[in-house]
């Protein structure tokens, strides 16, 4: 994970020439090596909650992004992925005949429910997946929350479910996501992409709770298993 600091640019803590952002939507593709950043600044870093777990004798590398943006991190790698890659994130409609598919597999009610149902993808006509919130009507809670890959045609090929996630334990200082507030749904995309190597779309996700600030990598393997890649900094203490 790096950071994107308003006044220095991306800093990091690999001392390299440059770097590829794989970072939300509308971040730079590439970022060049302005100058490092080590001692008193440090800690200037670090009263913005950036860099939170760099030791105060660490040293940060600052890279050029341009514009700035209204992001707080990316991920990244010092080199870039060989072969052709594409990044976006558009809306995918659901058709009825999709509906009806995503609620045979995941036992959901056709109608009367309080949910939130999306689909997003890198681009028309490719794989794309589809994302799926239950709620309690009673107390707007979420109870169930699916993720589904498909394929070009909208078929089905893989899903991860998570159930009885209101009566879930929660991280110290979290509370339970609800359908009027969704900041620790686990399914929150930043970014997609289509790299090579990867049989299926890559989704960036911020799987940040209260205590930390987190991004997911996350897609499916070619047997229908989900596959996660996942960093994580400590935030509560960061001064």
């Amino acid at each position: 994970m790096g950071w994107l600091d308003p006044e220095r640019g991306f800093l990091s803590t690999q001392n390299a020439n440059q770097v590829v952002l794989y970072g939300p939507l509308g971040t730079a593709a590439t970022a060049k090596k302005v100058r490092e950043i080590s001692g008193a600044e440090i800690r200037e870093v670090q009263r913005n909650h950036i860099a939170c777990e760099v030791p105060p004798t660490g040293r940060l590398t600052a890279f050029d992004v341009g514009q700035a943006n209204d992001a707080d991190r990316a991920i990244y790698t010092t080199k870039k992925l060989p072969g052709e890659s594409r990044s976006g994130l558009i809306s995918i409609p659901l058709k009825d005949p999709d509906m009806e598919a995503v609620n045979r597999v995941l036992g959901w009610p056709e109608s009367g429910a309080l949910r939130r149902d999306e689909a997003i993808g890198v681009r028309a006509g490719s794989f794309f997946y589809s994302l799926h919130k239950l709620y309690s009507p009673t107390t707007g809670l979420l109870r169930q929350e699916a993720i589904i890959l498909h394929g070009r045609s909208g078929q089905l090929i893989a899903l991860e479910l998570k159930r009885g996630l209101d009566s879930a334990a929660m991280c110290d200082g979290c509370w339970h996501p609800t359908y009027f507030e969704s900041r620790f749904e686990h399914y929150r995309p930043l970014n997609l992409f289509e790299l090579p190597g990867f049989p299926y779309p890559v989704l960036l996700l911020d799987t940040s709770s209260v205590e930390g600030r987190a991004l997911s990598l996350v897609t499916f393997t070619p047997t229908g298993m989900k596959a996660e890649f996942r960093v994580y900094e400590y935030v509560v203490n960061c001064r």
